[in-house]
């Protein structure tokens, strides 16, 4: 498993809540702070694959401590490490 900090944020005037990944630029949201994280957690999964099928490394996850919270709440994003390419 890897796991990236990513931030999550309360709903905006339209409802929608907000996850950004920062170290993989992924932005995700939801009508819900569960579905925004389920949204983040599917494009950093796609991604990562995407990274695994053409040999190349997945980028170093900065340490929790270091985030910039910017108003919103850390969370740690895990996700099931996808079989590297050949």
């Amino acid at each position: 498993m890897i796991v990236y900090p990513a931030i999550l944020f309360p709903p905006d005037t339209a409802g929608l809540s907000g996850c950004l990944v920062p170290d993989l630029a992924v932005n995700a949201s939801g009508a819900s702070p569960d579905e925004a994280l389920r949204d983040a957690a599917a494009i950093v999964n796609a991604f990562l694959a995407t990274l695994a099928d053409r040999g190349e490394p997945f980028p170093e996850a900065t340490p929790a401590e270091d985030v910039d919270l910017d108003g919103g709440t850390l969370v740690m994003l895990g996700t099931p490490l996808p079989t590297l390419a050949a």
